[in-house]
């Protein structure tokens, strides 16, 4: 198995590893303050007019805001930890682009089977709980938007996984065994930075914060197995660029050709999140299922 995590290991400790994580937060709000005041200035209007994320500049924007942290990581890297950004993608410090493609295309299969059933549900739930859909931009128009929008969506994407299953992942699994450390930690502060009580409510909030931490893991230990980032990044990309077909009305649809129209607080709301957990979870168990049985056969093969 590929150590992913040996770029880390000559600076491992962990007080370097809190400051920069700070640090990258901190360039991240810096990047938020910048892109929305420039914004504002330039448009000639408010801010907080662009937090709705239900325009396609709105949601740009949003997306544009994650240029922070990479910005973070090119800075606090090399001060840091004595390496540089593409030490992130693994111990080659390049991107596996087949293991991107791989990833995407099995995220894409997954939101297709889970629009489907959503599809399902329409037709047996009684219609005050099932979800409307409805198209609410021309196709020309979503076209013209789709390119920026894929661009912006896997910078906000890989922002995180460089972050998150990058550098925390490198840092801690370099310094700790424990998955404990380098898995489930870093992918509760992950799913915690999603906590949105003021939109969900907090019951469902919550579910969200579970959902998350769950994806989270999961992508933890797929990066690990493969030993570099591009499987995780491909995943992540391909999930979050699926609200360019179907968003949820309200919530960064600014892209979205279609929205599906629920109260976010609602039951139908927690059962969807949950579900889709499960979903993914039991996918992921079957994968990991199959890589140890290939991993066992190879082995037995060498070994006669």
């Amino acid at each position: 198995m590929i150590e992913f995590w040996r770029p880390a290991e000559p600076y491992t400790q962990v007080w370097r590893t809190i400051l920069g994580f700070a640090l990258m937060i901190g360039a991240f709000f810096a990047a938020t303050f910048a892109v929305f005041t420039l914004a504002g200035v330039f448009l000639g209007t408010s801010p907080s007019s662009f937090l709705s994320g239900e325009s396609p500049i709105s949601a740009g924007l949003f997306f544009a805001t994650f240029i922070g942290f990479h910005i973070g990581l090119v800075i606090v890297l090399p001060i840091l930890h004595k390496r540089g950004y593409t030490s992130l993608f693994g111990p080659n410090r390049r991107l596996n682009l087949r293991h991107f493609a791989l990833g995407t295309l099995v995220a894409v299969l997954i939101a297709t089977a889970l629009y489907s059933i959503m599809f399902f549900e329409r037709v047996v739930l009684p219609a005050e709980l099932s979800p409307m859909i409805e198209q609410v931009r021309p196709v020309s128009d979503w076209l013209v938007w789709l390119l920026p929008a894929l661009f912006l969506i896997f910078l906000q994407t890989f922002a995180e996984e460089a972050i998150f299953r990058g550098y925390l992942l490198q840092q801690l699994r370099a310094r700790f065994r424990s998955i404990w450390i380098w898995a489930v930690l870093p992918s509760l502060i992950f799913g915690l930075l999603h906590f949105d009580a003021a939109t969900y409510g907090t019951m469902n909030a919550a579910t969200y914060v579970i959902n998350t931490t769950a994806t989270g893991i999961m992508l933890c230990l797929v990066t690990i197995r493969t030993g570099n980032l591009g499987a995780a990044a491909g995943l992540h990309f391909a999930n979050n660029a699926s609200l360019t077909v179907i968003g949820i009305e309200g919530t960064l649809d600014g892209f979205s050709l279609f929205t599906v129209g629920m109260d976010p607080q609602s039951g139908y709301t927690a059962y969807s999140i949950l579900f889709q957990t499960g979903f993914n979870i039991l996918l992921f168990a079957l994968w990991w299922l199959w890589m140890n049985r290939r991993d066992k056969i190879a082995n037995t093969v060498f070994a006669a």
